[in-house]
């Protein structure tokens, strides 16, 4: 039996192996790394190795060639400057655009300023040939061209006339306006009674313009105010027709006056 089975009571009689506790050093150095937010790195440090277990390095799989001595972490990952909320590149050049436009105007104002001095006129209050600052005033009058027309004298006496206010192109008119006149040659002006009351004067080139003022009188205020017009064709500026009210007037009290025409108001 013996010689059929042999036992070996060596491996029975030594003590057995138990686990060791590895150091902290290798356990540091095997554990687990958290890659980098940019990347791995080239690591050269020499680490020592674990006092039970040797530390092996591994070759790395990049081309160490490609280094270019920068890590990636050292990447400048800082956000870019903002000006008035643009990049300081896009700033400069629309800072540049602006100063060349302010820059353009700026020059294209002073060259029109120079240009309109040059051709217009400085006018001032002093007389140019008068060194003094407290000479009178030079004040230049503006004379309008007075029209070379001859008024003319176009009466026909005891004829009828009406307003072109009547016709109605300029509104309706009013029921109450009186415009039918009636010419009379060469009498005595009724406005010129001191119980008379005159409304304007004019300057007009027949005796119809002058009844159109007076008719143009009662349009307006719808009324019969206006029952006078006289008209003197060689009469002078400002005036040769008058119009006003003169209270019943009688043609046959009125006197001869060569060269004045009279129309009187009809209230029929």
């Amino acid at each position: 039996m013996s010689s059929q089975a042999s036992i070996d009571f060596s491996s029975m009689d030594a003590p057995q192996r138990e686990p060791q506790r590895l150091s902290a050093l290798y356990q540091y150095h095997n554990a687990p790394e958290v890659a980098p937010a940019h990347g791995l790195e080239y690591d050269d440090t020499v680490y020592p190795s674990s006092d039970k277990y040797p530390v092996i390095r591994e070759t790395p799989s990049y081309d160490p060639s490609n280094y270019k001595g920068k890590h990636s972490f050292q990447t400048d990952s800082r956000p870019p400057r903002i000006i008035f909320g643009m990049k300081v590149r896009t700033f400069l050049v629309v800072a540049l655009v602006v100063t060349l436009i302010t820059v353009g105007a700026a020059v294209g104002g002073a060259v029109g300023g120079k240009s309109m001095r040059e051709n217009v006129p400085v006018f001032t209050g002093l007389n140019a040939t008068s060194p003094s600052p407290t000479a009178t005033p030079t004040i230049s009058a503006f004379s309008a061209p007075t029209p070379t027309y001859t008024p003319l004298s176009t009466c026909q006496n005891h004829t009828s006339y009406s307003s072109l206010y009547a016709l109605g192109s300029l509104g309706p008119v009013p029921a109450t306006a009186r415009l039918n006149y009636t010419l009379y040659c060469n009498l005595t002006n009724p406005l010129s009674q001191p119980s008379a009351n005159k409304i304007a004067q004019a300057y007009t080139y027949s005796f119809s313009d002058c009844i159109e003022v007076c008719a143009g009188y009662n349009f307006w205020n719808a009324g019969s105010n206006c029952t006078v017009a006289a008209y003197q064709p060689t009469g002078g500026r400002p005036g040769n027709c008058w119009v006003g009210f003169a209270v019943a007037v009688a043609v046959g009290s009125l006197a001869a006056d060569p060269g004045m025409d009279v129309a009187l108001l009809d209230m029929l």
